[in-house]
């Protein structure tokens, strides 16, 4: 399920430079894909055609803190620096710029996939596709309280650890 999910992403990249981005994501979250793909779930591997391999290779990535106060008041902040001190560089203030740019895909490397997504690339005034997660899990309407409030990094492993809390 979740490597069929992630070969969605895909097709996902900044909304305000391709216009088939926001196409794209309602279609991942329509009732009939969902039907349709949930045909192709079962105890074998997907196809490799749905799924472009990954890299295991780790590397350093962004993180993030939630946070959750006694009044049920929720804050997640996150870094996009990627990795100790971000791009390595710091701005006359004091102020670390982040290594974002490892969030593109890119034709020769990819951070995390061994397959450049082209709705991805690199192009001035782009924004980078993210994974980072920030989730909350509240009852159903009408109840009150938080049940969880957790995050993950790591690209396109932040998916499969929130699923398996």
């Amino acid at each position: 399920t979740l490597k069929i999910a992630l070969s969605l992403t895909g097709n996902l990249g900044d909304p305000s430079e391709d216009l088939s981005v926001p196409q794209a994501a309602a279609g991942m979250v329509s009732q009939s894909e969902a039907s349709a793909l949930r045909q192709l779930i079962n105890d074998s591997l997907p196809s490799p055609s749905l799924c472009p391999p990954c890299s295991s290779h780790s590397s350093p990535a962004a993180s993030q803190v939630l946070v959750m106060g006694p009044d049920d008041f929720i804050v997640a902040a996150v870094s996009s620096l990627n990795r100790p001190f971000g791009s390595g560089i710091i701005t006359p203030s004091g102020v670390l710029l982040n290594s974002q740019m490892l969030d593109f895909s890119w034709q020769n490397q990819t951070l995390n996939h061994s397959l450049p997504r082209l709705h991805n690339l690199p192009e001035p005034g782009k924004r980078p596709l993210s994974f980072l997660l920030p989730t909350i899990v509240r009852p159903s309407q009408g109840m009150c309280g938080t049940y969880l409030c957790l995050g993950a990094s790591h690209g396109d492993r932040a998916l499969s650890s929130i699923v398996q809390v």
